[in-house]
């Protein structure tokens, strides 16, 4: 599995903590070219070529491992302490607290940090 990072931007006189979502191996580079093809709507911005139209589209839910988002309390990598973030954390971070769109934008944005069998 990945472990994409998502590097919190730090408000003034408060630290946010780093979240991470874990992906399958190979799929969250897969999920954001194909996100790159499409415009803020959904739709190819560029016409399909044939390859386009055989390949299926990936959903997210086949990217991630599950819906989960988690913070290190300590350590690096896949070791040490982890935690789930506080809810209000997350809204504070990603302005909403829609799970599913925070998972996006961390698999979108996130630092994919190596894979851990």
């Amino acid at each position: 599995m990945e472990k994409i990072v998502y590097k919190a931007p730090n408000h003034p006189g408060q630290h946010m903590p780093d979240v991470f979502v874990l992906a399958e191996p190979g799929m969250t580079l897969k999920y954001r070219a194909q996100k790159s093809h499409q415009g803020p709507t959904g739709n190819h911005v560029k016409h399909p070529t044939e390859a386009d139209k055989n390949e299926s589209s990936i959903a997210l839910v086949d990217v991630v491992q599950s819906f989960d988002i988690f913070q290190t309390v300590t350590g690096k990598g896949f070791e040490g302490k982890i935690a789930r973030p506080a809810k209000s954390d997350l809204a504070a971070i990603f302005n909403t607290e829609d799970e599913q769109a925070i998972v996006e934008q961390i698999v979108l944005q996130g630092e994919i940090q190596g894979t851990h069998v």
